[in-house]
């Protein structure tokens, strides 16, 4: 807690010191902290089978390419969850979550790129059963980041 308190009094003095610096997309912590919220919701979502959480993340018009194909549009996005992604099987009973280092930001004004990469954690064999990555452009509409286009798809090794 003490580590968390010196952090966001960093932060703060950052903000308060430097308003140039602070109001950079690059450098400002709520775009990263919104971004990373993104992660957390994607795997909240998968974990739970909240289809519509998980379409919330996605922007009208979005894509999705896994597999070798290309599913465009809100429709197909959310078809694809619902009936092929393993997370969302009614079989599977899966806890997803991204390793902190297996993740990266990059912010350009209000688009951003975001790559994550997802350990689904099998509740019932205890080991992980599929190991994938997420490899997405955003774009900032209105106050929300929302996924343009998201890649898809198992990694190799862990």
């Amino acid at each position: 807690m003490k580590r968390y308190l010196c952090a966001l009094v960093a932060i703060v003095a950052l903000c308060i010191t430097s308003p140039t610096r602070a109001a950079s997309t690059e450098e400002n912590p709520a775009d990263l902290f919104a971004l990373h919220n993104v992660e957390i919701v994607f795997h909240q979502a998968a974990s739970t089978k909240d289809l519509d959480l998980m379409m919330s993340l996605f922007a009208d018009g979005a894509t999705l390419s896994v597999g070798g194909k290309t599913y465009t549009g809100k429709d197909q996005v959310r078809s694809y969850f619902a009936t092929i992604a393993g997370s969302f099987q009614p079989q599977n009973k899966w806890v997803a979550y991204t390793p902190a280092q297996r993740i990266r930001i990059n912010i350009n004004g209000d688009q951003a790129h975001l790559y994550f990469e997802c350990l689904y954690v099998d509740v019932a064999g205890k080991q992980i059963a599929a190991h994938t990555f997420s490899d997405d452009n955003l774009a900032r509409i209105g106050d929300k980041w929302l996924i343009k286009e998201m890649k898809a798809g198992p990694v190799p090794e862990l």
